[in-house]
């Protein structure tokens, strides 16, 4: 009987202690696992725990820099990162007295994909601008123009220069009346238009009319290649997730963290950064050019259609042909030679609309009413700019960026903060389509007992 219970008791105990055993090690498994888990979330947190301070300072935007100051930007870069950061949370951390019964170390990490700035043309740069604008609640004039842009439109497709070529063109090809002189020989008489010599200056340069000093712009002139927006981009690709677009609240973040002209930012590459992303040349000269012929364009639309309209404005400029030699000796001047007289009205109005949006003042998109007069044309000069009310040079500006694809704008703003960014030492690798929003890795890891580990996890700001 008693050799029976030994043996039934030495069953039982290698029974219980194998049932132990299995339960000691199922618990130093998942202690382990718990444990690589926990290195990992560090780890990929740590990664996100190093973005590029100068990015947040000047733009209020969040990303990971993956040239690591200096270096050119490569998925190798975020790895060795997130390398060090998992080594120093498992082999260096768990090991001797820490370790529970074998050393858990790490065997590879892999960033399997990234989400950058430039995800979907910059929708995750302008998301993050969105609601840094929402959170702040930050908002200025710029937000009234939206509103605009049908009358802008009409504006932008109005030909009114072609018109007055038209007009100009119409008179050259009417033959010139002839008089008999005192010697009995007959000479044309010369026509003398007044609007001629206002005419003559729609080929000059409206930066120049508009009195700009090339003082007041930066004299830099970039190279458009090394920018996002005219290089081949790189990790442009996102996953299926909604980026906040809005218009209104986008545009406040251009104007918020980005200088124009009359009111340029400190440490920028560029003076005319707003006049960058509305046009996209490469220098501040070059872009203020360009506003100034669009304002002038849009002002001259809407003065042209004024000066048209306005019948007392079109009796004073037919009085003043009506007194030409040649419009007395050929009646069939007197409407063309009208008609261009209240063009070069219309043009002398721009060109003072354009130095008081310039200088600081404001200029109706539509007007109702004007200061045009035929004694401008006559006289043969400009006449003092104004200052009333009306929309501002920023809102005119805004209205011209509102007019591009949102793409473009995003690229051109990314183009911004590259210039600004690398101004700064160690930066001279800095890209948008390589700050890193999102990432994903895939991380394998060893244990004792021969236990192996492998997850996926994806962390992001956003």
């Amino acid at each position: 009987m008693k050799g029976y219970l030994t043996i039934f008791f030495s069953l039982s105990l290698s029974i219980m202690t194998g049932f132990v055993l299995v339960l000691t090690g199922g618990a130093i498994r998942n202690a382990e696992k718990v444990r690589f888990e926990c290195a990992a979330d560090t780890g990929m947190n740590a990664v996100l725990s190093e973005f590029h301070t100068g990015l947040l300072k000047r733009y209020d935007l969040i990303y990971v820099d993956a040239s690591y100051l200096g270096k050119a930007p490569s998925i190798a870069n975020v790895e060795d990162r997130l390398k060090y950061y998992m080594e120093e949370n498992t082999s260096k951390a768990l090991s001797g007295s820490r370790s529970p019964w074998g050393r858990l170390s790490l065997e590879n990490t892999a960033v399997l994909s990234v989400e950058t700035a430039a995800a979907n043309k910059g929708a995750s740069m302008r998301n993050q601008a969105v609601l840094y604008i929402e959170d702040t609640g930050i908002s200025g004039k710029e937000r009234e123009v939206p509103e605009l842009m049908e009358e802008v439109r009409a504006l932008e497709n109005a030909s009114p220069m072609e018109d007055w070529t038209g007009v100009m063109e119409q008179i050259a090809g009417i033959e010139l009346p002839r008089i008999q002189n005192d010697k009995g020989i007959w000479e044309e008489v010369p026509l003398s238009n007044p609007a001629d010599w206002v005419y003559a200056l729609a080929g000059s340069d409206i930066l120049y009319l508009s009195q700009i000093e090339s003082r007041d712009l930066s004299p830099a002139k970039i190279f458009l290649q090394e920018y996002i927006s005219h290089r081949h981009i790189q990790n442009d690709g996102s996953a299926e997730r909604r980026y906040r677009e809005d218009e209104e609240l986008f545009l406040s973040y251009l104007f918020d963290k980005m200088g124009r002209f009359g009111s340029t930012k400190e440490e920028s590459l560029l003076s005319c950064q707003l006049e960058y992303i509305a046009v996209g040349e490469a220098s501040d000269m070059d872009n203020m050019r360009a506003v100034a012929e669009r304002l002038f364009r849009w002002r001259f639309a809407d003065n042209a259609s004024k000066a048209m309209a306005d019948g007392g404005l079109r009796g004073e400029a037919s009085r003043a042909a009506g007194q030409l030699l040649a419009v007395t000796l050929k009646e069939e001047f007197r409407a063309p030679v009208t008609e261009s007289i209240l063009y070069a009205c219309a043009f002398l109005e721009s060109i003072c609309d354009v130095r008081a949006l310039f200088s600081g003042g404001a200029v109706p998109l539509r007007k109702s009413g004007h200061s045009m007069a035929v004694g401008h044309v006559l006289e043969g000069g400009f006449y003092a700019a104004g200052g009333g009310s009306g929309l501002s040079y920023g809102q005119y500006l805004a209205a011209m960026i509102l007019l591009l694809d949102k793409e473009e704008v995003n690229l051109r703003a990314m183009d911004i903060m590259e210039m600004d960014i690398r101004l700064a030492d160690g930066n001279k690798s800095f890209s948008m389509d390589w700050c890193i929003e999102r990432f994903e890795a895939k991380i394998t890891g060893a244990g004792g007992m021969g236990n192996q580990y492998s997850l996926n996890r994806k962390y992001g700001y956003f």
